[in-house]
Formats: C-alpha cells, sequence, structure tokens
C-alpha cells in the first residue's frame, strides 16, 4: 500500500504550492563570509551524492508563470512560477523507484544550508554553482538506468547546462529513460531533442501498453492517455518551431522507432508495480 499523501492532483494541492514557494521566498539565506563559502565550496567537491544502481532520476522544467503574485501585499509584484517537474519527482521518490540529488548526503546537506537568495543578491550565483557542483557529481555518479523529467526545461537550466553533458560523458549508465543510451548523440543540444521526442514516443508506447493490458483500470487507461497527451502537448509547446506544416512530430530515426523499452523489460518506470497499484489506489480515492 503506498502512502496516502502522495498526490498527483495538481490542481487541488496549488494552495499548498503556493504556500511553499513564498515561505522559500520569504526565508532569505544567510549572509556568508568568504570562509564560509569556501567551506561550502570544499563540501560540495566531497560530500556523498551517490544513488542505488538504476535509480537515478533528474528532474527540470515544468515551469508554469500563474498569475498570482509572489506577495500578496503586491498585486503588481513578480508572480508565481508552479514548478511541476519537482512534484511529478516526488512521486516516483515516495513510491521508493527513484532516488534524486535531494536524497542524497549532499542534497540534504545544500538544502539545510538555506541558501535562498533573490536573483540580485550576489549570493545567489555562489548558490547556484554550489548546486551546479552537485548536480554534475551526481549525474556524473549515477549507475545503470536513469530517468529523466525535463518538459520545458529551460535553456540556462542546470539539466540544460551542467548534467545533461555529464549524463552523456557517463560509461556508467546503460539507458537514459528506458532508451538504450547508443542511441544518444554526444551533442547535448541534439540529445536533449532526441530525448524529448523520445518521451513522446515512450508516453505513447506506455498508453497503448496499459489500453491492451487486461488487467488494467478504467482509471490506469485515462491516466496513461492523459499523461501522454501532456508529454506531446509540452513537447509541441517547445520545439514549435521544429512541427510539420500539419502540426505533425519530428520523425524519429528508424533504429530509435526499432528501439525497445528497456524500462519495460525491467518493469520499471511506470511499468512498475509500485507505480501501477499508486494509480489503481489513486482511483479507489476519487
Amino acid at each position: 500500500m503506498h502512502n496516502k499523501s502522495i498526490r498527483r492532483d495538481f490542481g487541488l494541492t496549488w494552495k499548498s504550492r503556493l504556500g511553499e514557494a513564498r515561505a522559500r521566498a520569504a526565508a532569505r539565506g544567510p549572509q556568508l563570509s568568504r570562509e564560509q563559502i569556501a567551506n561550502l565550496q570544499g563540501e560540495v567537491f566531497s560530500v556523498d551524492v551517490s544513488s542505488p544502481e538504476n535509480m537515478a532520476l533528474l528532474w527540470s522544467g515544468r515551469d508554469i508563470l500563474t498569475g498570482v503574485p509572489m506577495d500578496e501585499a503586491t498585486p503588481d509584484g513578480s508572480k508565481w512560477w508552479d514548478k511541476l517537474s519537482c512534484r511529478e519527482a516526488e512521486v516516483f521518490r515516495a513510491l521508493g523507484i527513484a532516488c534524486c540529488l535531494e536524497d542524497t548526503t549532499g542534497g540534504e546537506f545544500l538544502i539545510g544550508s538555506h541558501l535562498n537568495y533573490p536573483e540580485k543578491d550576489p549570493l545567489f550565483l555562489v548558490a547556484r554553482n554550489l548546486w551546479d557542483v552537485l548536480s554534475s557529481r551526481f549525474a556524473g555518479a549515477a549507475t545503470g538506468r536513469i530517468e529523466i523529467i525535463a518538459e520545458g526545461a529551460f535553456n540556462d537550466s542546470v539539466f540544460r547546462t551542467v548534467e545533461l553533458e555529464t549524463l552523456l560523458s557517463n560509461d556508467k549508465i546503460t539507458t537514459i529513460n528506458g532508451l538504450d543510451r547508443e542511441y544518444f548523440p554526444s551533442n547535448a543540444g541534439d540529445a536533449f531533442s532526441l530525448l524529448r521526442r523520445w518521451d513522446v514516443e515512450r508516453s505513447w508506447r506506455y498508453s497503448e501498453f496499459i489500453s491492451s493490458t487486461s488487467d488494467a483500470t478504467p482509471h490506469e487507461r485515462a491516466t496513461a492517455l492523459d499523461d501522454f497527451r501532456e508529454i506531446q502537448l509540452w513537447y509541441e509547446q517547445d520545439f514549435f518551431e521544429h512541427l510539420g506544416p500539419s502540426r505533425e512530430l519530428q520523425a524519429l530515426p528508424k533504429e530509435v522507432i526499432d528501439a525497445v523499452d528497456q524500462s519495460k523489460a525491467a518493469g520499471a518506470w511506470k511499468y512498475s508495480t509500485e507505480w501501477r497499484e499508486f494509480i489503481r489506489q489513486a482511483e479507489e480515492e476519487l
């Protein structure tokens, strides 16, 4: 049985997410001396960021700009960016089928340092660089199958600027989102494009799998189809200039079309018992 606090109904929980975002913005990090910064830099280069084999998950994107002000007293001020990739990652983590940087000793250390600063604060870049180091080391230490949630990932995101290149040079990784790593080009930009297009194909395959599985529930089928449609909409938004005249998606290379989703063979990702049970129980709670 899964923990009933695990939720995917993001439309019902937006107020709590907004409250957390406002709390983070209000909790400005401590002032740091040069010595303290040097100590933090030394720590992130040595602290453990390893993850169990076949469980590393990286996330970025799905940032949605809302019309809700971050400061209720300043309605014309900056608006709330709702971040959903991390929420989706939380589900996999809570089900015990993924490990993110935040779950490692290094991630816990930096989160516990409360280095929250507005972008105009010089310490913002210090904190960003610390996360860059930890993120790169986490990607470099990953082994086996890895998962990435990256719909809508910005060009200047940590994933796009740091983690992806590290992943592509990590020969201990066997598959990325179920696709054998041999299919991914070494160029990070080309690899990102393939990853995102493969995710659409992969989600469609999963939806077809659930649709044809005799013991799948109606909610499982509806959820798989909704997830596929969402993945495709994100792709169409992010790669609009690459769509065909009738909004056709870019064609995948034949070898990728013919490739097997290794996560299915391994009973991992959404093919796992934990995920399917979670979705089924969510149906019972409706």
